[in-house]
């Protein structure tokens, strides 16, 4: 397989709460969008996207998703929708020829669900149809395809279970920056170990999905 140029490491905040009564896991909407574009080739940070978004279906924040994310009313009541936001990220992904060549890209995740789950969801509560695949109801590269670091992590330093973000952070002897559960906070600290795992010779391609 070539190696990547690029990776696109995302890491999304939402609308939630502790009980799953006020806002149904189905309703979660993206509030925090922050992605980093790595360049592997030159290992430097080459630009990032990071942007709050305004719900729609639950527009105020519960106390638990403020406490748990650190972000305030009054960050998301300034921002824009989903839709407008999501257009400004494609936006910040041409310079780089990203979506006219998918195969040099990967976004890199801390689990499954912002790809899987998150995106599929918010893109369709938006009733943004050309996202996805009109044959298979996948997205359209690149965002069908994403490189899960809680899985890379374990296999590649041999783990019993799979860790989460502070967790292996912990195992690399290394200190959380910033606040957990910000968006962009997350994507740097993930970045980090993507960096201490390359040196210790992970290739990311090796863990592309088939």
């Amino acid at each position: 397989m070539p190696p990547l140029r690029y990776l696109l490491v995302l890491d999304f905040e939402a609308t939630c709460d502790d009980t799953n009564r006020i806002v149904l896991r189905s309703e979660m909407e993206i509030i925090e969008f922050p992605t980093i574009l790595y360049d592997l080739q030159q290992d430097k940070v080459l630009a990032v996207f990071h942007e709050y978004v305004r719900p729609t279906l639950h527009p105020t924040l519960t106390r638990f998703c403020t406490d748990l994310t650190g972000i305030e009313q009054s960050r998301v009541d300034a921002a824009e929708p989903f839709p407008h936001v999501w257009e400004r990220f494609k936006a910040f992904l041409r310079p780089h020829k990203i979506t006219d060549d998918p195969s040099s890209a990967s976004f890199l995740t801390c689990g499954d669900w912002d790809l899987k789950t998150m995106l599929p969801q918010q893109l369709s509560l938006a009733g943004i149809t050309d996202a996805f695949n009109s044959s298979n109801g996948s997205l359209v590269p690149p965002f069908d395809r994403w490189i899960n670091v809680k899985k890379s992590y374990q296999r590649f330093y041999g783990l019993r279970y799979a860790k989460g973000m502070e967790g292996m952070l912990r195992h690399a002897g290394m200190e959380l920056e910033g606040r957990h559960h910000s968006g962009i906070d997350d994507c740097k600290n993930i970045l980090r170990l993507v960096r201490r795992m390359r040196l210790a010779g992970w290739k990311p391609e090796n863990d592309l999905p088939s």
